[in-house]
């Protein structure tokens, strides 16, 4: 029984993952409307923060990552999320792919779940494409 809501939970952070491109994917389609750049800078200051509150997570819930530099990190994503509301948007896409690119690496690193690396792959991947349509493309 717990097997089958394990793998529940699985299915359903892989498609609420894939649910969360839908905006990337749809806002860089439209990336030459001009009310685009805002809500795609927004959108995707929010997910980089939502990524420092995984592992804030797993920090709080693990005792061996309970340390203050651990969580004290987790507030990075969103401090530099934060920082690209603040620029201009191609140095705000530079900040921001390059802070996926880090976190993607940082979260390899981290944390070993067959599972979510996977899923974390694909989606950094389509995200940071994304990102990079919207800085050589617009």
């Amino acid at each position: 029984m717990m097997q089958s809501a394990s793998l529940t939970i699985h299915k359903t952070a892989y498609w609420l993952g894939l649910a969360g491109l839908i905006p990337f994917v749809g806002l860089t389609a439209l990336m030459f409307q001009p009310w685009s750049e805002a809500i795609f800078i927004t959108y995707s200051a929010i997910i980089l923060s939502f990524l420092g509150g995984i592992h804030w997570g797993v920090a709080l819930q693990q005792p061996n990552w309970a340390n203050s530099w651990r969580i004290s990190l987790c507030m990075l994503p969103s401090l530099i999320g934060w920082l690209a509301l603040a620029l201009p948007l191609q140095w705000a896409l530079i900040t921001l792919v390059m802070a996926y690119a880090i976190w993607w690496a940082y979260d390899f690193s981290q944390i070993n779940n067959k599972n979510y690396r996977g899923l974390r792959r694909c989606l950094t991947l389509v995200v940071i494409v994304c990102h990079l349509s919207w800085l050589f493309f617009h």
